[in-house]
């Protein structure tokens, strides 16, 4: 492979540029503000901006078969663009984290290839839908800790997303989210928010804070100025939110102003508010468009950092983003960010073989000249990265290489993985029972299960056979993958499925208006007097969207998902903990394995959301 040597290295070799001995960083931590003034003084254009670029490597070059190949290990070319470019952060995503070993490893080196300061090593471990470590406490998710309604617990879960990614080199966890999910059809949000009710979204999310505090990891906030209401998802679409700003304080807001004294970060949101920023922009098919919060200097500047006097960082959400890419050109949209108020440029750009690199190396050329012609933009970028050196210096982010064995003996713990157990159980939300749970056991049991994808029906499977086990009881366990938005299957064919059956679990995940085959197995198994249960494997609405369903849980999460790249991954813990209220023993003395306590973080309404189907702290029990 070709090694590309960047141009601008040519300008920037006998600038600030060389790695801080340890003993000298650790005197500079004393007095951060001064040792930022000192060291932004020394550092030549290049090395600024490098403080401000956050790159992502998901993938560098192919396979023996001509696949993208994951970048998990450091490679010359990937340290050769770390230390060139002097960048000053670096974010992992779930195809760069293997295993314990080799994610203390990658970071390990990564941080040895830097050119000056210390590197943030960031990464999305949300918990539940957005997490990023294959091995590791995922922890059920934000709206799961909405329903048990704990700060204790929220806190808890933060403690351990901290100490376990302190003790892998991460020393920035972009969360948590702090949007409220006032609109349930809501594509990308949904159960990574913790509730509809910003006073509960802004106590968790601060509860959460104060526990991944106690390690050193940095965290964001998202996403300004509020992404729960939108019925479009910003990694294809530019959504615009039609709200007034009396409406916004009242709501998105709250939960920013109460969470961001305690915040390192915050995140920027891809959305289009006219009431914050009513302005419009050409996108390049010369249409207007509205100007998206990421690029608004109303938002950005005027509100976040004058008004509501956040002084910590403001990053980007993702660049590369379709509500981005989709409307303006990559160098543009960059400096309009950085102008916007953004101190941190969130992958700006695909880094994966040597073209990309020269892209890279033409963003650094671009903003350069731009910075001579334009002295706002110089003086964005000084600031920028001044304020990133003093957060790297006041938070003593430190370039020490971590222990592979002192790792491995925190992530994914037993005692973390228990108390993961245990607060998945708290949150399961019985949303109706017309005496159908729990359900009497016999000594022997015909289970079928129904659901859209066949990775869901065998982790659904794997989960009763314990429950089986447990209840020293026999499951002879059928499924079927049905899509169950469409119409493609009869009640004929239905009817004959479950013949014999004794019980019916029917996993439905984000359903829509009108789900046919949905509705078609429940109309097929009441009208065999079958006992059926609904789980809503993801967000908690499915009910609003069926009828005459006698008995429903919510789970609040089946599946990791990184949009971005179609990555999934099973979240156990939460259909574990769902079935487990599903049952009673042979015996019918309720000795059932768990007992659903969660409340409804949300509101259920109609599809048309003129009424409230179920409210915001609805539960049943089945005792």
């Amino acid at each position: 492979m070709k090694k590309i040597i960047p141009a601008i290295f040519l300008f920037s070799a006998c600038t600030y540029a060389e790695v801080v001995p340890d003993t000298q960083l650790k005197g500079m931590w004393k007095s951060p503000q001064m040792s930022a003034e000192k060291i932004i003084a020394k550092m030549s254009f290049e090395e600024k901006l490098g403080q401000i670029i956050m790159l992502d490597v998901r993938y560098w070059g192919d396979d023996n078969h001509g696949n993208k190949k994951p970048f998990t290990e450091i490679n010359d070319d990937i340290s050769k663009v770390i230390h060139d470019y002097h960048l000053g952060s670096i974010i992992l995503f779930r195809e760069n984290l293997i295993d314990t070993p080799q994610t203390v490893e990658l970071i390990n080196h990564l941080q040895r290839a830097r050119s000056n300061l210390p590197l943030f090593i960031s990464t999305d471990q949300e918990g539940g839908y957005v997490t990023r470590l294959r091995v590791g406490t995922e922890m059920p998710g934000n709206m799961a800790l909405g329903a048990t309604g704990s700060a204790k617990l929220a806190q808890q879960v933060g403690s351990i997303h901290g100490y376990e990614l302190s003790s892998l080199g991460f020393n920035f966890n972009f969360g948590p989210v702090v949007d409220v999910n006032n609109n349930q059809n809501n594509p990308v949000i949904g159960v990574r928010s913790y509730s509809d009710d910003p006073v509960l979204v802004g106590e968790l999310a601060r509860s959460y804070i104060n526990g991944i505090h106690k390690y050193n990891v940095l965290t964001s906030l998202k996403h300004f100025p509020g992404h729960g209401n939108v019925s479009s998802d910003t990694h294809f679409a530019l959504p615009t939110i039609n709200i007034d700003k009396a409406a916004w304080q009242q709501v998105e807001l709250k939960p920013f102003v109460e969470v961001m004294p305690v915040s390192d970060a915050i995140m920027t949101a891809h959305v289009v508010v006219p009431a914050l920023d009513d302005t419009t922009l050409t996108n390049i098919k010369g249409e207007p468009v509205g100007t998206p919060a990421t690029l608004s200097k109303p938002i950005l500047t005027d509100i976040l950092r004058n008004q509501l006097k956040f002084d910590g960082l403001i990053l980007t959400d993702a660049m590369d983003m379709g509500a981005i890419t989709h409307n303006f050109d990559r160098n543009w949209s960059i400096k309009q960010a950085i102008l916007a108020g953004n101190d941190i440029v969130l992958m700006p750009m695909e880094i994966k073989d040597s073209a990309s690199i020269e892209q890279l190396n033409a963003l650094y050329d671009y903003l350069k000249a731009e910075a001579v012609k334009n002295p706002e933009l110089n003086q964005r970028i000084q600031d920028s990265a001044q304020r990133v050196i003093y957060t790297k210096l006041n938070k003593r982010i430190s370039p020490m290489p971590h222990d592979v064995a002192m790792a491995e003996k925190v992530v994914a713990s037993k005692s973390h993985k228990d108390l993961e157990n245990f607060i998945s159980e708290q949150a399961i939300t019985l949303i109706k029972n017309d005496n159908v749970l729990p359900y009497r056991l016999n000594k022997q049991n015909k289970i079928m299960v129904f659901s859209d994808e066949k990775p869901r029906n065998e982790l659904i499977k794997k989960h009763l056979d314990d429950i089986a086990n447990e209840f020293n009881v026999t499951f002879d366990v059928k499924n079927q993958v049905i899509k169950l938005d469409k119409d493609d299957i009869n009640a004929e064919d239905i009817a004959k499925q479950i013949q014999g059956q004794n019980f019916i679990i029917l996993a439905t995940y984000n359903l829509k208006l009108n789900p046919v085959n949905a509705q078609r197995v429940i109309d097929a198994a009441n009208k065999a007097n079958i006992p059926l249960v609904v789980i809503s494997s993801r967000n908690p609405y499915d009910i609003a969207y069926l009828s005459a369903v006698k008995a429903n849980i919510a789970i609040y999460g089946i599946t990791g998902f990184d949009v971005t790249n179609n990555v999934r991954n099973s979240l156990e813990t939460n259909i574990r903990s769902g079935l487990r209220t599903l049952f009673q023993g042979p015996e019918g003395k309720l000795n059932v394995l768990v007992e659903p306590h969660g409340k409804l973080p949300v509101d259920i309404k109609t599809p048309d959301n003129s009424q409230i189907l179920y409210p915001r702290g609805h539960g049943l029990t089945t005792l």
